[in-house]
């Protein structure tokens, strides 16, 4: 008898603890999809209506059900209104009840929104997510008029069922109110059997947010967001993918076609960041996205990977404001120290404080609003602590900036371009930020966009170089060679800055005239010489 009590039990503890309660992706101004896990070969269906017609009615207006049988479920629902509160039932095969009412908003046409950026929130070695990725789920649960969340990556430790379990089941709150734009990042690859082991096919991402591909895009009242795929796992150390060139150079075409767009702004987030603390150059392995983050002059970027939160504001077009890059990398993963080392750009950075970044974003006006928002703080980088929180939540630092930025220093109508023009020398130095596009560019912008024949010069060359940049681009040898060629053009430029252009241009005058007249004496040397060699010998 106790033997079937416990056959009885069983079944029913386990069943319970496979459901992972509803969560909406994929959301627009009239759809949005609606995910959940049930049973194995479950289906279910969803009761739906606005909040408005619920909350009068206290009933649901509509029911869609299920077409597939499978334990991970997702249905779209279609004929939404914009900007519209909608409140939903998931109701799955085998448990109808097994969920309470949620609620999304569609995408509004116009006017402003606010959203969130986390990433790595995975637990430490330590430590598991609900002694900190619970307080920063919490308290965005807790933010007001939240439109979704976009996820940097690293949402548990390891491709492992038990610990995705954990995530859904800490981040239950926020998932309740508010979409989620998921981002790949590298733990979604890291095997549960151990480092030594390859990475997995980052299984319960895909099964989790269905995406056919791991970089996609989607707009929002007239601004674009772009999520990228940064881990390669055919470039890993043991299970951890990491960034490689070929990875990035395959998305680089679609992420073009992307930014070339009409929107209000543009933002961009992928796991691993380009810049960030510890180095002073860029991420050469992203460097193609880099370019074109400044060619089109995107409104921000977000990235984790490092688990601290950082700020850089990278130049990328002369005469305006720089890009912000944002590294929210502190919502639960185990921190790491700043170090004293950091890239020209480096604005502000903190580590051992949990928290997100909450955005504003208000087209009309061309601007966004960024708060860091921190939660709670720990002694420890990876312990088990009790992290002391700030109840309510502080702002470490408040950033405005502009959607959308169009370069001035071009003629009206043009386009400036990656990094500000520099096409050929960023190729064939490797970044726009070495030392020596930097010279041509400082020489650039004193003494070229100073007068017409200058700016028409500089103009043409905006024309002409960018697919000459490109073909140079995938020549190794061509970059050699194109770097010898312009390291002339480097010195006159440095001379140029130091000096100015007129001694410059004499002390280049002196040079070639003591190099011309040391060549003249030394043929004439070498001439009389010869002649000498030849006199028949016994004249005088």
């Amino acid at each position: 008898m106790i033997l079937f009590c416990l056959f009885c039990i069983v079944p029913t503890i386990a069943e319970a603890v496979d459901y992972w309660a509803p969560w909406v992706t994929k959301t627009t101004t009239n759809s949005a999809t609606i995910n959940w896990r049930g049973e194995c070969d479950g289906s279910g269906s969803i009761d739906y209506a606005t909040s408005d017609y619920y909350n009068h009615d206290q009933t649901f207006e509509k029911t869609i059900t299920s077409q597939t049988t499978a334990r991970y479920q997702h249905v779209q629902l279609t004929g939404l209104e914009p900007n519209t509160s909608y409140i939903y039932k998931v109701k799955p095969s085998g448990d109808e009840d097994a969920f309470s009412n949620r609620t999304f908003r569609t995408m509004p046409v116009s006017g402003p929104f606010t959203f969130i950026v986390i990433s790595d929130s995975q637990e430490g070695h330590n430590y598991t997510e609900e002694k900190r990725f619970k307080y920063v789920a919490d308290a965005i649960a807790k933010e007001p008029d939240v439109l979704f969340i976009l996820h940097g990556g690293d949402y548990a430790r390891k491709d492992d069922e038990s610990l995705w379990t954990i995530f859904f089941q800490v981040a239950d709150g926020m998932l309740a109110k508010s979409a989620i734009f998921p981002t790949i990042g590298n733990h979604e690859y890291h095997n549960p059997n151990g480092e030594s082991y390859p990475p997995t096919a980052a299984d319960h991402y895909r099964w989790a947010f269905n995406m056919p591909l791991n970089y996609y895009s989607f707009d929002c009242a007239g601004i674009r967001f772009i999520s990228l795929d940064s881990p390669d796992p055919n470039n890993a150390h043991g299970d951890d993918p990491h960034t490689s060139p070929s990875l990035a150079q395959r998305q680089e075409t679609w992420l073009r076609d992307q930014l070339d767009n009409t929107m209000s702004g543009t933002f961009t987030i992928h796991h691993h960041p380009i810049w960030e603390d510890g180095r002073t150059t860029i991420n050469s392995d992203l460097e193609p996205w880099e370019d074109l983050y400044h060619r089109y002059h995107i409104s921000a970027n977000f990235a984790g990977h490092a688990h601290t939160y950082q700020r850089f504001l990278v130049e990328g077009v002369v005469g305006v404001m720089g890009i912000p890059y944002f590294i929210v990398g502190n919502a639960g993963g185990p921190f790491v120290d700043l170090t004293d080392t950091k890239p020209v750009w480096y604005q502000f950075g903190t580590t051992r404080r949990l928290g997100y970044l909450k955005v504003f974003v208000d087209p009309a006006n061309n601007t966004a609003t960024a708060q860091s928002v921190i939660v709670a703080y720990v002694n420890e980088n990876d312990s088990n602590e009790t992290p002391t929180v700030y109840d309510p939540p502080v702002i470490d630092e408040t950033v405005t900036f502009p959607l959308s930025v169009k370069p001035s220093v071009i003629e009206p109508g043009g386009s400036g371009g990656s990094g500000g023009g520099c096409f050929i020398a960023t190729v064939a130095f490797g970044s726009y930020f070495d030392p020596s596009v930097k010279i041509l560019r400082d020489f650039r912008d004193t003494f070229l966009f100073t007068n017409h024949v200058g700016q028409s010069f500089v103009n043409w060359y905006y024309k002409v170089s960018p697919p000459i940049a490109d073909f140079i681009r995938t020549k190794a040898i061509m970059k050699t060679v194109v770097r010898i060629i312009l390291l002339p053009a480097v010195g006159f430029a440095y001379l140029c800055l130091k000096v100015g252009v007129l001694p410059t241009l004499l002390v280049l005058l002196f040079s070639a005239a003591v190099i011309y007249l040391g060549i003249r004496r030394f043929i004439i040397k070498a001439f009389r010489e010869w002649c000498a060699q030849k006199q028949p010998s016994g004249l005088t």
